[in-house]
C-alpha cells in the first residue's frame, strides 16, 4: 500500500489515529491543528470550537473575556478591587476639584462656561419667587424713600436734607439686603428641589436681618472707601463682598473675615466671572435706558419707573450670581460640598 509523496518528494507515512502531522507539514484535510500550549495564537479571531484556550486569549484584534462582575455601566462602579477604567463616570457629573467624586450639582460650577449656564439656569427655576420677593421690597422701600424726600423738600435746611439723604440710603441699602438674602434662601431650597415661597424666604432673612444689615453697611463702607482712595482696593473689596459676604452671612453666620479667607484662594477665578457679570448687567440696564429714553424724558417719573421695571431681571440674576459663585468657592475648598450642605446649613 502506498501513500501520496510529501511536498519534498519522499514517500509520505500514514498517520496513525489519535496523532496530527508534525510542524511544517499538512494538516489532514477537514482536520484542525494539535492544540497549542497556552492557547491558538490565531490573528483576528477565536479558536476553533471545542478547542478551549489555556491561560486567556492572546489572540490580535479579539476582545479579552469579561471580568468577575462584568463591565461597568455607566454611572455605576461594578468592577472588584478598584476604580473604573477612565471614561465611566457618573452620568451628567462635574469632576470635582482634586479628583474626588463628580458633583451632578445643580449650585457647584465646573468652570467659566459652567457658571455661566448654572446663574441662567437659576432664573429659569426661579424668577416667579425672586420676582415677587423683590416686589415686596423695593416698592415699598421706594415709596417710603420718596415721602422722605418730598419731607426734607417742603421743610427745607441743610441739615435735614442730609439727615433725610442719609435715612433713605440706609432704608434702601436694608431692604436691598433683606431681598438679597431672601432670595439666596429661594434659589438654595429650589435648587434642592424642596419648595418654598417668598413668604418664607423674607421671614427667614428678616431672621437674619442685623447680620445683613450691620455687615453690609460696614461692607459698602469699606468699598466706597476704597474707591475714594485708590480704585483697585475698592474693586478688590467690591468683587470680595459680592462674591461672598450674603453666603457668609446666610450659611455659615459668618462675618467680613471669612470672606477674604474664601475668595482669595480663587481671587481672579471669581474676579473674571463677575467681571463680566457686571459689564454685562451694565449693557443690559443701557440698552433699557436707550430705549426708554425714546418715549419718556430722562430723570422723569415715568423714565424711573419704567427702568426699574425692565431691570428687574438684573436683580434676579444677582440672585443667582451670588450662588452659584458661593457655592463653587466652598466646593473648591472643600469637595464634598454642595446643594445638600447649603441647605442643610440653611436650616440648622
Amino acid at each position: 500500500m502506498s501513500y501520496p509523496p510529501d511536498d519534498d518528494g519522499q514517500q509520505g507515512h500514514p498517520q496513525q489515529p489519535g496523532q496530527y502531522p508534525p510542524p511544517g507539514g499538512q494538516p489532514q484535510q477537514g482536520g484542525y491543528p494539535p492544540p497549542q500550549q497556552g492557547g491558538y495564537p490565531q490573528q483576528g479571531g477565536y479558536p476553533p470550537p471545542g478547542y478551549p484556550q489555556q491561560g486567556g486569549y492572546p489572540q490580535q484584534g479579539g476582545y479579552p473575556p469579561p471580568q468577575q462582575g462584568g463591565y461597568p455601566q455607566q454611572g455605576g462602579y461594578p468592577q472588584q478591587g478598584g476604580y473604573p477604567p477612565p471614561g465611566y463616570g457618573q452620568q451628567g457629573g462635574y469632576p470635582a476639584p482634586g479628583g474626588g467624586a463628580p458633583l451632578p450639582d445643580p449650585l457647584v460650577a465646573a468652570d467659566f462656561g459652567d457658571w455661566w449656564a448654572k446663574v441662567i439656569a437659576v432664573l429659569g427655576r426661579s424668577w416667579q419667587p425672586l420676582l415677587l420677593i423683590q416686589l415686596a421690597t423695593a416698592l415699598p422701600a421706594l415709596i417710603v424713600a420718596a415721602l422722605i424726600a418730598l419731607v426734607v423738600a417742603a421743610g427745607g435746611g441743610a441739615v435735614l436734607a442730609f439727615v433725610g439723604t442719609g435715612l433713605s440710603l440706609i432704608l434702601v441699602v436694608a431692604v436691598a439686603l433683606l431681598a438679597q438674602g431672601a432670595s439666596v434662601y429661594v434659589v438654595t431650597r429650589q435648587a434642592a428641589e424642596q419648595p418654598v415661597g417668598a413668604g418664607e424666604a423674607l421671614s427667614f432673612a428678616a431672621s437674619r436681618a442685623l447680620p445683613l444689615l450691620g455687615w453690609g453697611i460696614l461692607a459698602g463702607i469699606m468699598v466706597a472707601i476704597g474707591f475714594v482712595l485708590l480704585v483697585l482696593p475698592g474693586l478688590y473689596l467690591l468683587i470680595v463682598f459680592a462674591a461672598s459676604l450674603t453666603g457668609v452671612i446666610m450659611f455659615e453666620r459668618g462675618g467680613i473675615g471669612r470672606t477674604f479667607e474664601l475668595v482669595n484662594r480663587q481671587f481672579w477665578p471669581t474676579a473674571g466671572k463677575l467681571i463680566t457679570a457686571f459689564i454685562a448687567a451694565g449693557v443690559y440696564s443701557w440698552i433699557i435706558q436707550t430705549i426708554v429714553g425714546l418715549f419718556a424724558t430722562q430723570g422723569g417719573t415715568l423714565y424711573s419707573l419704567l427702568v426699574n421695571i425692565l431691570t428687574l431681571p438684573v436683580s434676579l440674576a444677582s440672585a443667582g450670581v451670588a450662588v452659584v459663585t458661593y457655592a463653587t468657592l466652598r466646593n473648591r475648598e472643600n469637595a464634598q460640598v454642595g446643594t445638600p450642605n447649603l441647605v442643610h446649613e440653611l436650616q440648622s
